[in-house]
């Protein structure tokens, strides 16, 4: 059943490792007609620096962006529209959506945590639904509903060739950020002491941060660069990488208590994670077993954990966080698991 059927939905995203793309597959399986644009006017590092330190630096290219959009769909008549992220996004702009398309419910999810996103709270109003990834913003803000993040079904791919051999023992992958290059030397240190394999891609956006970075952060004063990557990797690299590992490193950010999408990524592969996040316990899939909790302040990894196999979850536990799962509970759809 395609629960979306002629559906007209207007889909706004930032452009991030696919997931955008993966979003717009997954409605228009489920019927929808779906246009999307990206929720920034472009990606290069001025733009994205300059949104999420001072949007006032930009504010006339954001404005030209978004009424060039709102031009565009004038003819248009949405049934919803979907914002993820909301990072660029100008209250201006929803509520001149709001005005040309009146009959359209509005939705917004947070894949980021609303501590870290500055401006965000000035579009919050305009939204008759608002989902969080962090517990912390449903618990803190009212009438924001938490909902965890999703895997895409690449993921789940690789669940189901779970009977191929795996050539690592620990794997990272994932931006640098706060104190993740530390934690992720230490752990790097004593998985090489133990004989474990392993592989790291820590990701910089650009050069020009990693040296601003190494002489602004003391924590990063010892880095070198050769240690990092300044190319950010397509899914598929990630899933290969991922495929070829039996554990891995997930280190959320300090001011986060939301389960990062590489955790949730992990439930759909049946892979096993070790994870600086204690709030994991708290969730219908927590098991000691696939999860080892990494202390942030002392962290010590457990050999032992590497030398038993992943425990596989209950299937309906695990659906609720694909990303169909994700799409049916943001657009209030009925699980096929109850129908």
């Amino acid at each position: 059943m395609k629960d979306l059927q002629d559906k007209n939905i207007l889909f706004f995203a930032p452009t991030f490792f696919g997931y955008e793309a993966a979003i717009t597959q997954k409605l228009k399986q489920l019927g929808a007609r779906v246009d999307y644009f990206d929720e920034r006017p472009e990606n290069d590092f001025i733009t994205k620096a300059s949104i999420r330190v001072n949007r006032n630096l930009i504010l006339k290219k954001l404005n030209n962006y978004y009424q060039g959009i709102i031009r565009s769909v004038a003819q248009k008549k949405y049934d919803y529209i979907l914002v993820v992220g909301l990072e660029a996004m100008l209250p201006s702009a929803l509520e001149a959506l709001k005005i040309q398309h009146p009959n359209a419910v509005l939705i917004v999810y947070m894949w980021d945590s609303l501590k870290n996103k500055k401006y965000a709270s000035l579009c919050l109003p305009f939204f008759d639904h608002i989902f969080s990834f962090d517990k912390g913003d449903a618990l803190e803000i009212p009438g924001i509903k938490f909902r965890p993040l999703f895997f895409i079904d690449k993921y789940d791919q690789i669940s189901q060739d779970s009977h191929l051999s795996v050539s690592i023992d620990l794997c990272f992958i994932g931006t640098i950020h706060s104190d993740r290059y530390n934690l992720i030397k230490e752990v790097q240190n004593q998985s090489d002491a133990l004989q474990l394999k392993n592989n790291f891609y820590m990701y910089f956006p650009s050069s020009k941060l990693f040296f601003y970075k190494k002489i602004s952060d003391k924590r990063f004063r010892h880095a070198k660069f050769k240690e990092f990557k300044f190319k950010s990797l397509s899914q598929d690299s990630i899933t290969r990488y991922i495929k070829d590992a039996k554990v891995i490193l997930d280190i959320q950010h300090p001011s986060q208590t939301g389960l990062t999408m590489r955790t949730i990524e992990m439930l759909g592969a049946n892979r096993k994670i070790i994870t600086t996040n204690t709030d994991i316990k708290n969730y219908d899939f927590y098991n000691a077993k696939n999860i080892f909790i990494l202390d942030r302040n002392n962290p010590k990894i457990d050999k032992s954990f590497f030398e038993t196999c992943y425990e596989q979850i209950d299937p309906q536990i695990k659906f609720n966080y694909s990303i169909e799962g994700w799409i049916r509970e943001l657009f209030n759809l009925t699980s096929p698991f109850l129908a």
